[in-house]
């Protein structure tokens, strides 16, 4: 479910209107009041929709990777490419959109990296959380895509050693070697990432960081905590208890099938809502995973609620 596609218009145009301002002047150098003006409002309703420069900067940066996920599960789908041809493709399609969002983009980082750790926590919109758990999801199935199932313990480090490359690649593209191209780049980094995947799977050392070590893998959530679980973390709960309390028959291959269906739909980039819709109805009288699903349904309703809500007044 991609929350883009239910945005109200009116919000689309003000953050695709902020995006072309900052990704051209910065941030920094780009008022409230120029902005409403372009999308032809004041400056007072503007306030309405987004309640300061710094929520509007949030809801532009998630914008901008809802609408990379779109692009990538697009090449996804291009059956005429190789598993590695879409790979790669995918690649330049993230270093043309970097490219594209170069000033944006270095304000968010310069950002991120002096905020104080428990303030960045703080902050932490459920949409942040998910998007970091589903990219983790996509990586690991890209890995085991190109290598076999016998990587996933080096996903962690091969997930940092490629993020490193890459920021490397571009901050040198951008200030030392403009004649760098998308296609060297993005071939060399593949070549980078199956020199390594090689060396782990030849030399089998221990990993530095374990999978089920990774806070964006396993999250233990506390008793009191208000902050809510990824959805892939509650879904896996379900499966367990169908499958080890569910009595056998076909009801319960059935169900076993509709959280399978839940789960891969969940793990895609842009899950389509009405496969997920599809599968909660068919779970929602199953008495063993009740709670789950409630939890799950307030989880899903939550999530996508800052983008699809939509102020009537201002449609």
């Amino acid at each position: 479910m991609n929350p883009i596609h239910e945005m109200n218009e009116k919000k689309k145009l003000i953050i695709t209107t902020a995006l072309k301002l900052f990704s051209s002047k910065g941030s920094a150098a780009t008022s409230m009041q120029e902005i409403a003006e372009l999308c032809g409002m004041s400056k007072g309703s503007l306030y309405i929709m987004f309640k300061s420069k710094e929520e509007l900067e949030a809801s532009t940066l998630e914008y901008c990777m809802y609408t990379l996920m779109d692009e990538m599960t697009q090449i996804e789908h291009e059956t005429s490419l190789t598993s590695r041809e879409r790979l790669h493709k995918q690649i330049e399609t993230l270093l043309i959109h970097v490219a594209e969002l170069k000033e944006f983009l270095r304000v968010q980082m310069r950002s991120m990296m002096m905020d104080d750790e428990q303030q960045r926590k703080e902050q932490c919109h459920p949409l942040q959380r998910d998007l970091e758990v589903r990219t983790l999801h996509w990586f690991k199935d890209k890995l085991e895509e190109q290598y076999g199932s016998e990587i996933e313990p080096y996903t962690i480090d091969l997930i940092l050693l490629t993020q490193g490359l890459f920021l490397s690649y571009v901050k040198i593209w951008f200030t030392e070697m403009p004649s760098l191209t998308v296609t060297k780049m993005a071939t060399n980094l593949l070549q980078m990432m199956d020199y390594a995947a090689h060396g782990f799977l030849k030399q089998r050392p221990l990993p530095l960081i374990p999978l089920e070590d990774w806070p964006a893998w396993i999250t233990e959530p506390h008793p009191d905590s208000t902050v809510m679980r990824h959805p892939i973390h509650i879904i896996k709960q379900m499966q367990d208890i169908a499958a080890s309390e569910l009595p056998a028959g076909q009801p319960k291959n059935d169900v076993l099938e509709t959280i399978a269906i839940l789960r891969q739909e969940m793990m895609e980039f842009t899950p389509r809502r009405a496969i997920i819709l599809g599968m909660m109805h068919n779970l929602e009288n199953v008495t063993a995973i009740q709670s789950l699903h409630s939890e799950l349904q307030h989880i899903l309703d939550a999530m996508y609620s800052r983008f699809i809500q939509a102020d009537s007044s201002h449609t």
